[in-house]
């Protein structure tokens, strides 16, 4: 009797990580774009530019980088569920700074905070739902939780659209308090703690690690913005990339590094972080620029931008579970390679057919076919990367795989940007379509080659030790 009464516990508090680290991660996925909506309205609530606004989505970009690795670190220390809620509680800080903001400098740097609260909670949600899962059943569990974080990139305009239409962009924050509160008080009842091996705190490299990303993160970001050639942004991007070398030469030596190397000597393990890079690349570039083709090109109000952008998303509660059964049952690699050649193909369609001057009609099946790849590749790519993981680093495993692929994200964006300011602009529709084509073609060429690093995940077949931390 003891032991059904254990099982149906350990079956509740599974269930319980999965849904609440599922919840907290649409909620954090969401904030990423759910001011691309709110161009028009912050533009004549603070009387700031389009670069000022665009600083609405880096800084919270930054933000979510910054910590990530660091507060899976500290997570795998001193407890998963208690610094995702940690995470959680300071997203939902953030969220109330946001909310109160009467200036666009307030409204940056609470969007900041709010980042580094976030990049804390979605990294430890990964983390919290793995420690609870069985290993065979991992899969399943990062089905659910992909189809979410599928769905909240682009179902963030449709969010962001639909309150600031009904009624006003501060409800786009103060909608986040409620459902963070709630987030905390369930997983602190009903989630079970866990932790890592009782190792010593490594803050060198949590000084290093937090330094490179942001300083690398900020320059690419900006880049678009001040020019390529400009000393601040190569400056940047130099010492971001020496401060990343320094920390790797440093977890070479350190006694109790916080992101062991040996780690990336399980194919799985590098070959699904590489991926993890270009799904961030790919997704938030095409999303970046596609809710703006749509407000600023065709002309849609907000809530219409976030209702064309539903095809993306429209499968992904479907796709997400079976890829996840899929990857339990005959493993991860063709799983993401068949995603790859889809999100990719899309997008080789779509630049073309925006530069035609087809109608949003023909555009329907891409997106339906991205967001399969899309929704199939997140929990593909989780179960890669966990499934080889020793128990004691699941929090840093997870910190680190968000971490690249948020870097990604950056990147993406970065990209996305120079190509687009190259060869289009924002002066008229057919200039912002002319910038739009090769932006979407050269993100889409990006992704195809995410094809390398995928066949260095091990097939189910091969017998894969979990990563070593010794």
């Amino acid at each position: 009797m003891a032991t059904a009464v254990d099982e149906q516990d350990t079956a509740g508090s599974h269930a319980w990580s999965v849904a609440l680290g599922s919840v907290a991660s649409f909620m954090v996925g969401l904030d990423v774009l759910i001011m691309m909506t709110a161009v028009s309205t912050l533009h004549l609530e603070f009387n700031t530019d389009a670069a000022g606004i665009g600083w609405t989505i880096n800084a919270y970009e930054i933000g979510f980088a910054a910590l990530i690795l660091t507060g899976s670190v500290i997570g795998d220390r001193y407890g998963r569920k208690r610094m995702f809620i940690v995470g959680v509680a300071w997203f939902t800080v953030g969220s109330v700074l946001c909310a109160l903001s009467t200036s666009m400098e307030m409204l940056v740097l609470a969007r900041g905070f709010q980042g580094l609260g976030g990049g804390i909670a979605t990294a430890l949600a990964l983390a919290v739902i793995t420690a609870s899962t069985p290993s065979e059943r991992r899969g399943t569990a990062f089905g659910i939780w992909g189809a979410v974080m599928g769905m909240a990139v682009a179902v963030g305009p449709l969010v962001g659209g639909t309150i600031i239409h009904f009624l006003s962009w501060e409800w786009c924050f103060w909608l986040n308090v409620p459902i963070g509160l709630v987030v905390i008080v369930l997983t602190w009842r009903k989630v079970p703690e866990s932790r890592g091996s009782a190792t010593g705190i490594d803050f060198l490299g949590m000084f290093l690690s937090t330094a490179g990303v942001v300083s690398l993160a900020q320059a690419l970001l900006r880049g678009g913005e001040v020019g390529w050639t400009s000393p601040s942004i190569v400056g940047g991007i130099i010492a971001g990339l020496l401060l990343l070398i320094a920390f790797v030469a440093w977890q070479r030596r350190a006694s109790a590094p916080m992101m062991p190397l040996r780690m990336f000597e399980n194919l799985s393990f590098s070959g699904g972080c590489g991926v993890s890079f270009v799904l961030g690349a790919s997704l938030y570039g095409n999303a970046f620029l596609f809710a703006q083709y749509l407000q600023l090109a065709l002309g849609d109000d907000p809530l219409m931008v976030g209702v064309k952008m539903l095809p993306w998303v429209a499968l992904a509660p479907v796709v997400a579970p079976i890829a996840g059964v899929l990857a339990d049952r005959i493993g991860e690699r063709p799983i993401v390679v068949v995603a790859l050649v889809l999100f990719a193909g899309a997008f080789f369609a779509i630049g073309p057919l925006v530069k035609a001057g087809v109608g949003y009609g023909t555009l329907v099946l891409p997106l339906v076919v991205a967001g399969i790849g899309v929704a199939a590749l997140f929990p593909a790519l989780a179960t890669a990367v966990m499934r080889v993981v020793d128990p004691d680093r699941l929090g840093v495993a997870s910190g680190v795989s968000n971490t690249i692929r948020q870097v990604g994200a950056v990147f993406g964006v970065a990209i996305a940007v120079a190509i687009f300011t190259s060869f289009g602009g924002y002066r008229s529709p057919q200039d912002f379509v002319d910038g739009f084509t090769p932006a979407a073609i050269v993100l889409a060429a990006i992704t195809l080659a995410g094809l390398i690093p995928a066949m260095l995940i091990r097939p189910r077949t091969v017998k894969v030790d979990a990563v070593s931390v010794k």
